[in-house]
């Protein structure tokens, strides 16, 4: 199977993040506090985040973030810092179809 292209992000058109796991020029991007961080990066960290990506059909993007998540974290501070805020917190993805299998 072929990697995923940032093109096939479903908010790819809407997004204003620098750094996109699915671009596989990633890490030749600049990040600075303050600059938008990736939803479903945010949201690969939540609690019950693959159940969420799944339930949703993205299943397949899960995949494709978690495996970049360290070395995205690692190289940007402003990014890990918001990802560890963001452990913390509730889905928002689990809006769109309630909270019923994370029981």
């Amino acid at each position: 199977m072929e990697p995923l292209t940032l093109y096939q992000c479903p908010k790819f058109q809407h997004c204003n993040a620098p750094i996109c796991p699915l671009d596989s020029e990633w890490y030749k991007r600049k990040h600075f506090y303050g600059d938008r961080v990736c939803f479903y990066l945010i949201e690969a960290k939540k609690q019950h985040a693959k159940a969420n990506f799944e339930l949703s059909g993205l299943g397949y993007l899960f995949e494709a973030i978690v495996s970049l998540t360290p070395a995205i974290a690692d190289t940007f501070t402003p990014i890990k810092k918001a990802l560890d805020r963001a452990a913390l917190t509730s889905s928002r993805m689990t809006n769109k179809f309630g909270r019923d299998h994370e029981q």
